[in-house]
């Protein structure tokens, strides 16, 4: 008796639509030279379904920008969501 395997693979892939409304944040990304909506980094965070400690990687690996406000206020631009979702 012989016995024959498949071997199945599936490959998928998500898009994630951002839509802002209501008071939309936008600001100058030095990384992407343009304005960008900007988001929180909780907000990132539910966006990715990750936690606010994941998004903290990606920005120190240079895979999302962080953009920070004259007063400290830490934002991460949209551009680098955009971009990173396709990786």
């Amino acid at each position: 008796m012989t016995h024959k395997t498949r071997q199945i693979t599936i490959e998928t892939h998500s898009v994630t639509i951002i839509r802002a409304r209501g008071n939309q944040l936008s600001a100058f990304c030095e990384r992407c030279q343009t304005d960008v909506t900007v988001f929180a980094p909780e907000q990132t965070a539910a966006i990715f379904r990750q936690t606010v400690a994941e998004v903290c990687r990606r920005i120190e690996t240079d895979e999302l920008h962080l953009i920070e406000t004259r007063r400290g206020v830490a934002l991460v631009c949209g551009g680098s969501l955009n971009n990173s979702e396709n990786k």
